[in-house]
């Protein structure tokens, strides 16, 4: 596994017409890889920097994405994922970020075919992200992590369609490992729904 990061540049048309629409930046993401590759993405904000992180089982090439997106001479960094992951373990305490799509189905049994809508409140947001650290195999404690930002984006995937309305929010906070296994599977799987869209990517520091 590959985890992968490259500065875009703001001041450029192409870039906020990309990050306006992830179905554009998705298409310029999986253009970075010779064969079809499972990929997770997001977008960060750091010391007034916007980055592209992706993991990937393959190694991206960034030259088209660069040309497009970033400054001259921009070419990101990759470093090898699994030696990090390899080192997980249970009872291991952690800072995280995820990026989130908090949705619920309204479907009342299981196997019924219900309707996705997104979670509206913070209240249910933060439910929603305490179920999937059940799933997952890690912990929170209830104050123990926060949102940092939450909104909806609108775009197409092509014209012919409706548009697409993306809910996300930003989670970040301290988490518990509690079955490395099924944790390490959400770092390079991803949680939740909208992974293709920029959503479903933790990333952990120690």
């Amino acid at each position: 596994m590959r985890l992968s990061r490259i500065k875009l540049d703001i001041r450029r048309n192409e870039t906020m017409k990309a990050i306006s629409s992830p179905q554009v930046l998705h298409a310029l993401i999986e253009g970075c890889f010779e064969q079809k590759n499972r990929t997770l993405w997001r977008l960060d904000s750091l010391h007034g920097h916007l980055y592209l992180l992706i993991v990937s089982k393959g190694e991206p090439d960034f030259h088209r994405l660069s040309d497009q997106l970033c400054e001259s001479g921009e070419t990101g960094q990759t470093k090898d994922y699994a030696s990090f992951l390899s080192g997980i373990k249970n009872g291991q305490k952690l800072r995280f970020r995820l990026r989130g799509n908090p949705v619920y189905s309204t479907a009342s049994t299981k196997g019924e075919r219900g309707k996705v809508k997104p979670h509206v409140s913070e209240k249910y947001k933060r439910e929603w992200l305490m179920k999937k650290s059940v799933q997952y195999g890690f912990e929170l404690e209830t104050d123990g992590f926060s949102i940092l930002e939450a909104g909806q984006q609108k775009f197409y995937r092509n014209s012919k369609d409706k548009p697409v309305e993306l809910t996300y929010a930003i989670f970040e906070g301290i988490l518990t490992v509690l079955d490395a296994d099924k944790f390490v599977d959400a770092l390079t799987q991803g949680i939740g729904r909208g992974k293709a869209y920029g959503c479903g990517m933790m990333t952990v520091m120690v």
